[in-house]
């Protein structure tokens, strides 16, 4: 059974508090240069809504004077919040058509919205209109293109556009540039790229952060490069970098992955004593390295203490939950847990199905694995390959051949 460390009993008997995960950094960027730019002392129009922005973007168009194009790109950038980059796109070329002029940060928030509907030739054409109208792009320009190949897997391509933009020495990469490239490696699996990155961020004047950290020490961790997570978990702390719950949730997963109880104890009992105290994600971990331990009881404890500190568990938690108990062949509680997270409304998913069809097959529970598997139809869910997968084996396994075909 996994030890319990002092530090963490005594925030489990007495803290409520949840650590704030950080934000977008893109978004980020972006408030801040329009924050900036808003120099006047007009007060920002909100949207709470796609409808809200229509109307309020509408009544603007028939100002007289018109509002500057501070007020509409203010407009443009809640929608881009909301994810409405196709709106986003159709209100501006309104704008251009009554010869409403885009500045920098209209122009970098469409292109912006062209690199999330994964249109990065129409998002390269904006930076043309930059040349056209006589505007320098910025580091958020430069950084959201990035970004833009980022998300289509295109590292060749962003890695290409950094080396313009330190090449030509007019646009200098910041923190943000630096971290979008280096997340993209990290998905990709090239670690060795990612910290090379790292090694160049204070060669360009430019300081690692935590979230630079974090990234990096996420993938190690991820690719059971535990050691080596480690070792850079100490690099940031030497240079100053305060580790955070994401910090040590990576490194605890890292560890929880590989076996090590004893670090994980450790790891734990340190946030804790630092006053970082565990997230949902935290707990999931340990709820999921427990269950596959075999230790379901220790798991459901620490469930319980979720809920007794007011953080409510997610569907990964119950999911690990009840795949413990499946694992253990205690298929009442992981019934259980099924019709809890039933009653909590849009919490089950396929996965949660399939964890419970597998379990029945596996105790030969073949007719209650099929009334599951009905269930989900009922629920709007759609079986997949494993969910077939699965009933399929366990028929063939019960001799009923005919229900198998």
């Amino acid at each position: 059974m996994m030890p319990r460390a002092t530090c963490y009993y005594s925030y489990c008997c007495s803290t409520r508090g949840m650590p704030v995960l950080h934000s977008t950094p893109l978004v980020a960027l972006f408030h801040s240069q329009l924050s900036n730019q808003n120099k006047s002392r007009q007060t920002q129009p909100r949207v709470s809504n796609v409808e809200h922005a229509l109307k309020v973007f509408d009544e603007m168009l028939h100002s007289r004077p018109l509002p500057a194009a501070i007020r509409f790109t203010q407009i443009l950038t809640q929608l881009a919040r909301l994810k409405h980059y196709s709106v986003v796109i159709s209100l501006n070329r309104e704008m251009s058509l009554l010869g409403i002029a885009s500045n920098v940060y209209t122009l970098t928030i469409i292109i912006n919205c062209y690199c999330h509907l994964n249109q990065m030739g129409y998002a390269l054409s904006v930076l043309g209109q930059f040349f056209k109208s006589g505007l320098q792009p910025d580091v958020a320009t430069f950084t959201t293109l990035i970004h833009g190949f980022v998300l289509q897997n295109r590292m060749a391509d962003a890695a290409r556009l950094f080396s313009k933009m330190v090449g030509r020495g007019h646009c200098q990469p910041n923190v943000v540039t630096f971290n979008t490239l280096i997340k993209g490696f990290c998905v990709m699996g090239n670690n060795s790229a990612a910290i090379q990155l790292l090694g160049k961020m204070e060669e360009r004047g430019c300081k690692p952060d935590i979230v630079s950290y974090n990234t990096v020490i996420d993938s190690h961790c991820k690719d059971t490069l535990v050691d080596e997570a480690l070792n850079l978990f100490t690099e940031m702390i030497t240079r100053g970098i305060a580790p955070d719950v994401v910090t040590y949730t990576s490194l605890i997963q890292g560890v929880c992955n590989i076996g090590q109880w004893k670090e994980a104890t450790r790891l734990l009992n340190e946030m804790v004593c630092q006053g970082i105290f565990p997230n949902v994600c935290t707990f999931s971990i340990l709820v999921d390295a427990l269950c596959k331990e075999g230790m379901v009881a220790e798991a459901k404890i620490v469930v319980d203490m979720m809920i007794q500190r007011h953080i409510e568990p997610d569907a990964i938690t119950y999911s690990s939950l009840m795949d413990g108990y499946c694992l253990r062949g205690e298929m009442d509680e992981a019934k259980q847990v099924f019709d809890l997270m039933v009653s909590k409304g849009s919490m089950v998913n396929v996965r949660c199905c399939n964890i419970l069809i597998n379990g029945y097959c596996k105790g030969k529970k073949i007719h209650e694995a099929k009334k599951v598997f009905d269930e989900m139809h009922i629920m709007g869910l759609v079986p997949n390959t494993i969910t077939y997968n699965t009933l399929i084996d366990g028929f063939c396994k019960a001799g009923r051949l005919q229900e198998a075909e």
